[in-house]
This record gives structure tokens, sequence and C-alpha cells, in this order.
């Protein structure tokens, strides 16, 4: 589909009944297929077929969560809710037909083996019987989408959007830090009965599909969900295990640092976001003025990339700017049919703004390479290694942090790298959490908040909330994170990808031409093999391996050594 720009592009709600009509035509003509040509056409055409719902369904998507009060885009994103888990029994339908082809062999040569394994896991979560389970689960994602969508927060007598507290958090001034903090932290225990409903019954409903599929609980089929082929939750544990040993203390040293730069011996809740006494480094110049700074570095940085972001700037696949009734956060997806990303984020002023820029384009670049491979599945890795392609463009960018920073920029490349490093921990956390809920679906909201401060000692030691915010204190901190709610099990994957972005960074150190290269021959590999062969095929150090973390850390700790952060 040729576009001039997304404003140009129209979409309709599918005729349900058109698009199984058609699905029966494609089952029937693989299953009746003659030769291994009419079954590879067939299939050809069901991948041709998925792009297009997938593309209508991401437009959709990408209009609704931009403005939530768009009735239009709301009545059609509840349409979608209401009618995925319908489309998803029509491509079963074809998959169970394709596994037991007499041309498994030929189009498996054609496709790769990786495609029918990702398809053997596919079908392991999806039967007939959990289509109104299915159909819950979306309309309550979307549930909370819209209270997000609407949240705001008290600031001084002044209600603003939950997506204009990140800036404020940040102020030099402290009384501003913490009315800021209170305001937003206001807003998430004014309406804890409300998210805490909608989590309980995300959890109760995960836990009933996975058990109408014959698993224990939702652990194994959240797993098959996001496609994780060869590791485990017991993989994944030990890895939470070596960031326990190695990154916690550096963080925690990263936070004495912090301390002392701040000349607070005994930082409280409000402060952990501001780094430096002169502030944190803020990117200069308007939204505007930063895509125009972008488009420069990515000019010079290489002509790739500098071909996909002007493609992205001049065809408007990108919205920005916080705004009312927008969904906070930030996002890249793919539209197959235009073969485009799309780029959502709210700017807000912060070094996030340019963090955006680099991050989300990291994984449009990829999704640009990887257009042509035919396999819908196959276009993109798992979270665990797509989130390298975005976090190592972060790195990639410290050459030209002056173009947004000027006189800031080695202020934000320390800053960057020591959240960078700070993440991990806070990541492992949300995971250690998410696996206590899924084992224990029937626990409490009480019970969960008291589970997450348990694990927020654990890994998080340096937080101290008491009496100046008893809903922290209490264990509210992770009702803020999205992606418990609509991502499940999912969080983890951007500790792993961050040890894997930590590579690219400490080799582009040593020869930046060579680590870019390495890293855009990884990004055209796309999703075509799974885990540990694709990092193989990439060259890249599995994170998950116990020598991993401790072979990174001197690279980092140095680098971050040869700043005077007291100096900033």
């Amino acid at each position: 589909m040729d576009f001039k720009k997304f404003s140009d592009v129209k979409v309709t709600k599918p005729d349900m009944e058109a698009l199984g009509k058609e699905y029966k035509v494609l089952c029937s003509a693989l299953e009746n297929a003659s030769n291994k040509d009419e079954a590879i056409a067939a299939v050809e055409k069901e991948f041709a077929l998925s792009d297009h719902i997938s593309s209508d369904y991401q437009v959709v998507s990408i209009r609704h969560t931009i403005n939530t009060y768009d009735k239009f885009y709301e009545e059609l994103s509840g349409f979608y809710d209401e009618n995925l888990p319908y489309l998803s029994q029509f491509e079963d339908e074809f998959n169970h037909i394709l596994v037991k082809s007499k041309f498994r062999k030929e189009i498996a040569e054609k496709f790769g083996e990786y495609m029918f394994t990702k398809i053997d896991m596919s079908l392991k979560t999806f039967s007939k019987e959990i289509i109104p389970d299915l159909q819950k689960e979306n309309a309550l994602c979307s549930a909370y989408n819209k209270v997000m969508g609407n949240a705001k927060g008290m600031f001084r007598g002044q209600e603003l959007p939950i997506t204009k507290f990140t800036v404020l958090k940040t102020d030099k001034d402290r009384s501003v830090r913490k009315d800021a903090e209170e305001g937003f932290w206001g807003f998430y225990s004014a309406h804890e009965k409300e998210l805490a409903d909608i989590y309980d019954q995300l959890v109760h409903v995960r836990d009933t599909i996975a058990k109408k599929l014959g698993f224990e609980n939702y652990l194994p089929l959240g797993y098959l969900r996001l496609g994780r082929s060869d590791y485990t939750p017991k993989d994944v544990a030990e890895y939470r295990e070596a960031v326990l040993k190695n990154i916690v203390p550096l963080a925690q040293s990263i936070y004495r640092k912090q301390e002392k730069r701040l000349n607070i011996p005994d930082m409280k809740y409000y402060d952990y976001s501001i780094g430096f006494l002169s502030g944190n480094a803020k990117p200069i110049g308007t939204p505007e003025h930063l895509v125009e700074q972008a488009s420069k570095m990515y000019a010079e940085m290489s002509p790739i990339a500098s071909k996909y972001f002007d493609f992205m700037v001049s065809h408007e696949v990108m919205d920005l700017v916080a705004k009312d009734g927008k969904i906070p956060g930030g996002y890249m997806t793919y539209i197959p049919d235009l073969k485009s990303s799309y780029i959502f984020s709210n700017f807000d002023g912060s070094s996030g703004d340019v963090d955006v820029l680099t991050h989300e384009f990291g994984h449009s670049l990829q999704g640009f390479l990887s257009a042509d491979i035919q396999v819908p599945s196959l276009r993109s890795p798992g979270y665990e290694l797509c989130e390298v392609h975005s976090m190592s463009m972060e790195f990639f960018a410290y050459p030209w942090c002056k173009n947004f920073f000027e006189d800031q920029e080695a202020k934000y490349r320390f800053a960057h790298l020591c959240d960078a490093i700070t993440f991990i921990p806070y990541g492992v956390s949300v995971d250690e959490f998410q696996n206590f809920t899924y084992i224990h679906p029937y626990f409490t909201h009480e019970e969960r908040k008291a589970a997450w401060r348990e694990i927020e000692k654990k890994y998080l030691p340096h937080r101290h909330y008491g009496d100046d915010n008893r809903f922290l204190e209490s264990g509210g901190f992770w009702m803020k994170q999205l992606h418990i709610y609509v991502d499940p099990l999912y969080y983890i994957d951007y500790t792993i990808a961050q040890v894997g972005a930590f590579e690219f960074f400490t080799e582009s150190l040593n020869d930046y031409k060579a680590a870019f290269d390495k890293y855009i021959a990884f990004d055209k590999l796309g999703g075509q093999y799974p885990y540990k062969e694709l990092l193989r095929k990439a060259h890249i150090a599995d994170p998950m391996v116990p020598s991993t973390i401790p072979s990174i850390t001197p690279i980092l700790v140095k680098y971050l050594d040869s700043f005077d952060d007291s100096k900033f």
C-alpha cells in the first residue's frame, strides 16, 4: 500500500464473515493441494491475509492510543477486542492443516523449519474453548488503557495529565519534586481499587485460560505466548540470581555516588529521579528541533539509518508529543501493508525525548530491514532480542549527544549509562513479582503488595518510603507498570536485552564501525531463528549465561570512572 502521510491511511470495520470465508478457501486450498507449489501458494496467501488484518488493527490501535476520546476508534478498538479471538480461531484452523500437510517438508524448505516450531507453540496457546476468556482479557486491557489515558494528578492545586509529571519529578527544587511525586502517586492511590480489580481479573482470566489449555498455571503458557522456545522460567530465575549477585551491588554503588553528589545523605523516594544538583540533562529546543537534530545524526551515522528515519519524518509515521487523552509511555509498531514502522511517544521536555528518538527508532530500523522476510512471525525476534535493537541504538547515538544536549552532553551520557545499569534490578523485580502473581493467582491485592515490597527490598534495597508515602511503603509501586497489566511476563526481556546492548556499546568504544556493521547484520536476521541460535549467528554473547554479566560490568565501571561526576 503506497501512502504519503499516515493521516491518509483509511480503515473500516472488518467484515468478519468475509474474512472467515477467505480463511476457509485457504484452508481448503492447502488441504487439497495436489503439489508443493499449490501448497506453498496457499501459505503465501495466508501470509498476505494475516498482514492485512494486522495492518488494519495496528492503525486502529495507534489512533486509539493517541486519542482515547475519539469515539470512532474507541468503538473499532472494542470491536477488535471482541473479534480478534475469532480471527485467532481461523488462523488456528489453517495452522492445524499446515502442520499435517503432506508437503510440510517442502514448505519447511521454502520458509524454514523454525516457522513450524513457532506454529507448534502457537497451537498450544489456543482452543475454541478459550475464546470468551480471550475476549475478556482484551476488554480488561482496554479498560486499563482507558483509565490510564484519562490519568491526571494534582500538583499545587492544578490538575495535570500523568505524562506531565516526568519533568516536575526531576526539578532541582526538592519541594517541587516532593509535590510532584505526591501528585503522581496520588492518582494511583485514588484509583487503587479500580486498578487492583482490573489486574485481579486479568490474573484470574489468564490462569483460567492456562488451565483450560492443560497448564498448571499461566507461566508456561505465557512463555509460549512470547515465543520462548529454548529457555524456561528456571533459566530466567538463574539469570535473576546473576543480576542479584553482580548488578545489584554495582547499582547500589551508583546510588551512593548520587547521594554524595546531591549532598542528601538520606535520600527520599522523591530524590531518586534527579542525578545532579545542577539538574538532569535536558534536551535543547522544541520537539521539531530534536527531530531535525536526529535527522542530522542519522545522516552522519549511516546511510541506511538516514534513509529510514527521513522516511518516517516525511510520511508522518510518528506521534511524539504528550497531550490530553493520549495513553502514557512509548512504543514502536510495524504496519506490514505500509511496509513502515510507527513511533508513538509522549515528549515532555526530559532526556527521555531523545531516548525515544534513538530507542524506538532502533526498533523501527529493524522493522524496515526485516520487511522483506516473507513469514510474518519471523520478521522480528522475541522481545528479549528485539529490545537489543532499540537499546543498542541509544548507545550508538553517544557521539552525537551534543546535537541534543549541547554543553550537557557528557552529563547525559554518564546519567544514561547509570540509568541503564540501575534499571536492570528494577526489571528483574517486575519479573519476579509477575512469577509470584501467576503462581499464586488467588492471592489478594494486599498480599500482592506485600510480595512486591519484599521483592523491592531484595533488588532495590536503597528504596525507603516509611511515613513519607504509605502507598509506596505498603507495596504499591508496581501498579504504575503498564507491562504488568497488558504484556504479562514481558518485562524481563528489557533487562536481558540491556545486557546484550552493553556488548554493542563496549565494542563500539574500540571500533565503532565494526560494532555498527554487526548491529545492522543482526537487524537483518529478524527473528528467523530461536533465541540461542540467533545470538550465535549474530555473534552476541548470551546474557543468561552466568559468565556474560561479569565479563561486561568492569568495562562499564571503567567508562563511568572516566567522568568526573562531581563537576556535573
